[in-house]
C-alpha cells in the first residue's frame, strides 16, 4: 500500500523534470504516489514523468490553490507531500526522518522548508495528515490553502499591511483546532535545494523581452534571483537530460554577467555570495543524481 502521495504544481515541463527526478529517488517507489498539477495551458509529457499522475486544470483545479485543495480532498494515503516544483529533495534519509516525527498523534505536519516571518509551513515541502486538514477545510477554513491580503491600502505604510501567503492560514487553523506543526529548515542542513523567482520571473521574461529582462536583473536583487536560478537550472536540467529537449530559456548569460558589477558595492557582493549558494546547490543535486562523485 501506497504511504504518501508527493504531489507539486508547475507550470513549466522542464523544472517538473527535474523535481521528478529528486523525489523519484528521494521516496521509495513502492510507498509514494507523485502526482503533478499543470497550471497551464496544454499537458504534460507522460514519457518524461513515469509512474506519475498528470493532473490539468478544470472546474475543481482552476489553478495552483485549487490544485493544492483538489489534492487534499483526494488523497486516499496516510500522508500527503505538497512541495514547490522549485525545491529538490536530494536525502534519502529525510522522509523517514520526517515519518518518525508523524507519528505523534499531536503532530498534524513536518514542514521541511518554513517561513521565517510568521509561523507558517507554506507549500514549500510540508507533509500532513490529510485527514485533519480536511476537517480543517471542512470546519473551519474552506477556502484552504488560498491566500488571504488585509488592511491593503496605497494610503498606508507597506510595514502596516496585512497579508497571508499560500498555505498560512490553513497553517493557523490547524494550530487553533488544537495540533502541532514541526516548522524546520531541513534546506539550511543541506537536505533539501530551493531555488528562487523560477516561474514568475520566466514568465515575465516571455512578456517584457531580453533586454527589459538583463536590465531588471541589474536593478532588482528578485529579478537577478531568477534569472541567475533560471541559468543554473538549464544547466542542471541539459547535463541530466541530454537527450532533450532542452530546458527553454532562451536568455543569455552575458547579458548578466555584464550587469554583475553594476551599482553599489554591497549589490554586486550580494549577486556573487547568492550565486556561489546557487551553485553550490546544483552540486548538491548533481551529486544525488549519481551524476558527480
Amino acid at each position: 500500500m501506497k504511504q504518501i502521495t508527493v504531489f507539486t504544481s508547475t507550470v513549466y515541463q522542464d523544472v517538473a523534470r527535474v523535481w521528478h527526478a529528486c523525489v523519484s529517488k528521494a521516496f521509495p517507489r513502492h510507498e509514494a504516489q507523485i502526482e503533478i498539477f499543470h497550471d497551464a495551458p496544454g499537458q504534460l509529457d507522460v514519457q518524461y514523468f513515469p509512474d506519475t499522475r498528470l493532473l490539468t486544470r478544470g472546474p475543481r483545479r482552476l489553478d495552483f490553490h485549487d490544485a493544492y485543495n483538489d489534492a487534499l480532498r483526494r488523497c486516499h494515503t496516510p500522508y500527503l507531500a505538497i512541495c514547490d516544483s522549485d525545491v529538490f529533495w536530494i536525502d534519502v534519509e529525510l522522509w523517514p526522518y520526517v515519518q518518525e516525527q508523524l507519528k505523534d498523534p499531536a503532530v498534524a505536519a513536518v514542514s521541511c522548508m518554513s517561513r521565517r516571518k510568521r509561523p507558517s509551513h507554506g507549500t514549500f515541502s510540508v507533509v500532513l495528515k490529510p485527514e485533519i486538514y480536511r476537517d480543517v477545510l471542512k470546519r473551519r477554513l474552506p477556502e484552504g490553502f488560498f491566500p488571504r491580503a488585509e488592511t491593503i491600502h496605497p494610503s498606508l505604510p507597506v510595514e502596516q499591511w496585512r497579508w497571508y501567503d499560500s498555505g498560512d492560514l490553513i497553517s493557523q487553523a490547524v494550530v487553533e483546532a488544537g495540533y502541532d506543526l514541526r516548522l524546520l529548515h531541513c534546506d539550511e542542513e543541506g537536505r533539501l535545494v530551493r531555488l528562487q523567482s523560477i516561474t514568475l520571473v520566466r514568465r515575465t521574461a516571455s512578456f517584457i523581452g531580453a533586454e527589459a529582462l538583463a536590465l531588471m536583473a541589474g536593478r532588482s536583487r528578485y529579478f537577478w534571483r531568477g534569472y541567475s536560478s533560471n541559468l543554473r537550472l538549464k544547466a542542471l536540467h541539459d547535463d541530466l537530460f541530454p537527450e532533450g529537449p532542452e530546458y527553454d530559456f532562451p536568455y543569455s548569460a552575458q547579458a548578466l554577467e555584464e550587469r554583475r558589477e553594476t551599482g553599489p558595492r554591497r549589490e554586486a557582493l550580494w549577486r556573487r555570495r547568492f550565486d556561489e549558494d546557487i551553485q553550490r546547490g546544483m552540486l548538491r543535486v548533481r551529486r544525488f543524481q549519481g551524476e558527480w562523485p
